[in-house]
């Protein structure tokens, strides 16, 4: 890991920093259960096209031995030796953060993070329906680098306390029922927008729908997914005409140019996630109105009522787009990852 950061003090109650946060994991841990052809054709018959399917070294003379027993299913050369440290990830951050100390009735903190983070599997262990459950082809790991699932290009959050100056000791209102009613208050805000994660494409229905018999099902690139002028909306993401599906099994009305599940396809050449089309990135503002009611009875103990707004503005906040190219409603988006606004009313007693 390498990291500097640069501090200025702005005032008394002021910091302001910028710094660099980077890292190189190598020999990360990963388990893959390695099929030696990657792939389980229903007879022997299929080997002379399941070869096409295939990048391993071991597949002739493996093929060969089935061959020559004369077994009925090709299913008998897995092995699990389950591999681990095969991953690695690279990961460049610039970051700068601006703190205000609470004075004056008002704090803020303020983080701004630019960044990319790129490997070749993001988790040791994705769960079925994961792009990292077993990779695209074992014998490739080059195929499988991309910007990671957790790539975050820019994320910005704002965080401001403001006391409101009313009441007693403060600027105005000092005394009598408007001191009462105005005084006391306080508001708190937490403001976020950042960039989507990347979007990948997998086989959610656990179909094993390619050649290789693997999970991880990505269609060839013959178009830009995201052309000049494309407008994205919740029901058209991006252009699905820009992929041919024929090495998967794709739904209806997908590309599929020489036929679904074609074993020379088994690979296609799509990253396992695309750093330009991304899930809707977050824009969200949560707001907090809070005010103290002080209770005759120890010096600390005190009541405090609060209202909390989350989503004030009520944005739709969309979720990721289907990933499943067997479904029909592939690349839209059919639900939202946030509430509406959502009001929450509380009363704190504390002794």
């Amino acid at each position: 890991m390498w990291n500097f950061t640069l501090e200025r003090q702005i005032d008394s109650n002021t910091i302001a920093q910028v710094g660099y946060v980077g890292s190189h994991g190598t020999h990360l841990p990963i388990n893959y259960a390695y099929n030696i052809c990657q792939q389980t054709p229903a007879s022997t018959a299929a080997l002379p096209n399941a070869f096409a399917a295939t990048t391993s070294p071991h597949c002739p003379s493996a093929a060969a031995a089935v061959v020559a027993s004369g077994a009925s299913v090709y299913c008998c050369l897995t092995v699990n030796p389950g591999y681990w440290g095969l991953s690695s990830s690279v990961y460049h951050s610039l970051q700068a953060k601006v703190d205000h100390r609470f004075s004056h009735g008002f704090s803020l903190l303020a983080n701004f993070t630019w960044s990319k983070l790129i490997d070749d599997s993001s988790s040791d262990w994705g769960g079925f329906w994961s792009l990292d459950v077993l990779g695209q082809d074992f014998y490739n790991r080059r195929a499988e680098r991309s910007v990671s699932a957790g790539d975050i290009p820019a994320r910005f959050t704002l965080a401001p306390i403001v006391e409101l100056p009313f009441g007693p000791g403060k600027k105005w209102l000092n005394n009598g029922v408007g001191s009462q009613v105005l005084g006391g208050w306080r508001t708190s805000a937490i403001y976020t927008i950042s960039s989507g994660s990347p979007f990948g494409i997998t086989d959610n229905s656990y179909g094993f729908c390619n050649g290789a018999g693997v999970l991880s099902d990505r269609p060839m690139l013959i178009g830009n997914p995201l052309p000049s002028g494309f407008q994205q909306t919740p029901s058209h993401w991006f252009d699905k005409s820009a992929f041919d599906f024929s090495g998967t099994c794709p739904a209806a009305g997908l590309v599929d140019l020489t036929g679904p599940f074609d074993v020379h396809k088994a690979f296609g050449n799509a990253p396992r996630y695309f750093s330009n089309i991304r899930n809707p990135g977050v824009n969200n503002f949560d707001f907090s109105l809070q005010k103290d009611f002080k209770i005759p009875a120890r010096e600390q103990t005190r009541l405090t009522f609060s209202a909390d707004f989350f989503n004030l503005p009520n944005h739709p906040e969309f979720a990721e787009p289907n990933a499943d190219p067997t479904v029909k409603n592939f690349g839209q988006i059919s639900r939202t990852a946030l509430s509406s606004r959502t009001i929450q009313l509380g009363l704190h007693l504390y002794f």
